[in-house]
């Protein structure tokens, strides 16, 4: 067995482990949950350190600090997401740093449908270059995706009733429904009754779960209210989303990163994405994306990255993670083939409420070159 086999065989089987230990029977399916509203979103600002190896030569002793912003919100029938990353670094070398910011709108046709036309802004700087690169993408596709964050969130109040004898029984899958909406709904709830919010957010809660007929008291406990506030504000949870989508587009290159630079030529740009929790504290993610020159090289000369993704919270604070890059690039007129496969495998502390402390280690191999080994740990700060 070579040793690359050697590292994914233990980790396969701590996947599948996992997964069969973490899930729990439940009255209701992830994809029983539906909202017309969706949103979610993220603000990090991170600091780590990266050591890297090649056979036995160290090839990478550095710091790094950066940022992550990413929100995703839809409404029928627009929809919209937003990333950027800023990162800098310092080394023996010189200083670094770069920009990466993409924005994606959806407009479903007819509204509450499954179909969109969709247009995509992606803009790169990196430094040393004299501009930011500026493309692209206008399409058409299929699909929608459903943040389940509201309703893992319900199902961990749930755990904690549960556990301490408060219930007969799991809660209806229309209760834990109602229960998830509610917590959706926290924005409307601060809108209406500004700083005093909490108390008839929380009193709606508690009226859905006293309508299942399974609370056994006539109201839930203030350990129970106080673990409520410990569930919406202090515990961290990874987004939970179900569902997938498709899109056809053309990509056009509008500003190269350097005068000098002919824009490239139009493209056909097809990506494929899937995500679903696997159960209440697992969740895979999937993304497919081919690019080829419409002009010339059609499917000849092609770029293709897969991704893929699982992550499972082994504890309330400890999440583990598995995240696999395969990227091919072939330009047939230059007879050039590259491939390049990324494994990552992450453990998430949750040291406190908004920081984090994430370590990881990563396998690195491309064409005609050794595999290079990387162990990287990042401190976190979570604005929100």
């Amino acid at each position: 067995m070579n040793r690359s086999k050697s590292y994914l065989l233990p980790l396969l089987v701590t996947m599948f482990l996992v997964i069969a230990i973490g899930s729990r029977a439940q009255n209701l399916l992830i994809t029983d949950y539906y909202t017309p509203v969706s949103t979610a979103g993220s603000f990090l600002i991170g600091a780590n350190y990266n050591f890297s190896t090649e056979g036995g030569r160290v090839i990478t002793n550095r710091g790094d600090i950066g940022l992550s912003y990413s929100k995703f919100y839809e409404s029928q029938p627009y929809a919209r997401y937003l990333d950027l990353t800023w990162s800098a670094s310092k080394t023996e070398r010189g200083n670094y740093f770069n920009v990466d910011l993409t924005w994606r709108g959806k407009r479903y046709l007819p509204r509450g449908g499954l179909f969109f036309g969709s247009s995509t802004f992606h803009s790169l700087y990196l430094k040393g270059y004299e501009r930011p690169s500026l493309d692209v993408t206008l399409g058409i596709g299929i699909g929608r995706f459903i943040n389940v964050t509201p309703l893992a969130k319900a199902v961990r109040i749930e755990d904690f009733l549960l556990s301490s004898g408060q219930l007969y029984d799991d809660l209806p899958a229309e209760t834990m429904i109602e229960l998830g909406h509610i917590i959706e709904r926290q924005r409307e709830y601060q809108a209406l009754y500004g700083e005093s919010y909490k108390r008839m957010w929380y009193d709606d809660m508690e009226k859905a779960i006293q309508q299942s007929g399974m609370l056994k008291s006539k109201r839930i406990s203030a350990a129970s209210i106080l673990r409520m506030d410990d569930v919406l504000f202090r515990e961290r949870f990874s987004d939970r989303f179900y569902g997938g989508d498709i899109t056809l587009g053309i990509k056009a290159e509008l500003v190269t990163s350097r005068s000098s630079l002919a824009r490239s030529a139009l493209a056909a740009d097809i990506t494929a994405r899937y995500s679903y929790p696997l159960s209440w504290r697992s969740q895979i993610n999937e993304r497919l994306t081919v690019n080829t020159p419409l002009s010339g090289g059609f499917f000849k000369s092609y770029s293709l990255s897969l991704s893929s993704n699982f992550s499972y919270e082994l504890t309330n604070r400890v999440d583990f993670t598995i995240r696999h890059l395969l990227s091919r690039e072939r330009r047939h007129d230059e007879d050039f083939t590259l491939m390049h496969n990324n494994l990552d495998v992450s453990f998430v502390f949750y040291v406190e409420n908004r920081v984090n402390l994430t370590a990881n280690l990563r396998f690195a191999k491309s064409s005609n070159v050794s595999m290079i080994h990387s162990f990287m740990t990042t401190l976190n700060y979570r604005i929100f």
